[in-house]
């Protein structure tokens, strides 16, 4: 089984932080979208491709367990794996560690499931696009 993974570095910009000077809690989702549209890039299902498949993916479950807070200057190293399943959804887990000493920050996870954008409606067996995604990487054997 192959692990499918990327890791980014990121350096922590002044408008991400809070009155406190440490990022804002709100701003780790959206960090984790920008890795994990550097993953989808990366191994070829950007959201542009499933959009031309037919397919939206919204986030479902989003799961943050802050260890310590960044400041700013700090280089961030995000990274993110994805984790295989049989059904049609995305899972991705993250970590979020400090360069300069490697200390885990934050880890968290994530969940998007596909809709149909013809009809609006929650797929519940994956898109055979999704399949052979996952063929082609050899995620698990099928």
């Amino acid at each position: 089984m192959a692990k499918l993974s990327l890791t980014i570095e990121r350096i922590v910009p002044f408008h991400d932080l809070d009155p406190m000077g440490v990022v804002w809690h709100g701003n780790y989702v959206a960090i984790m979208e920008e890795v994990r549209e550097a993953f989808l890039e990366k191994y070829e299902l950007g959201y542009l491709k499933m959009l031309d498949e037919g397919y939206v993916e919204p986030v479902t479950n989003i799961n943050l367990n802050y260890k310590n807070s960044f400041v700013y200057g700090d280089t961030m190293l995000l990274e993110i794996t994805y984790k295989p399943t049989k059904s049609a959804r995305l899972e991705f887990e993250y970590k979020f560690f400090r360069k300069s000493d490697g200390m885990l920050m934050t880890e968290a996870s994530s969940t998007q499931h596909f809709v149909c954008r013809a009809n609006n409606e929650l797929e519940y067996s994956r898109p055979d696009f999704y399949t052979n995604w996952q063929k082609k990487w050899d995620v698990f054997n099928l």
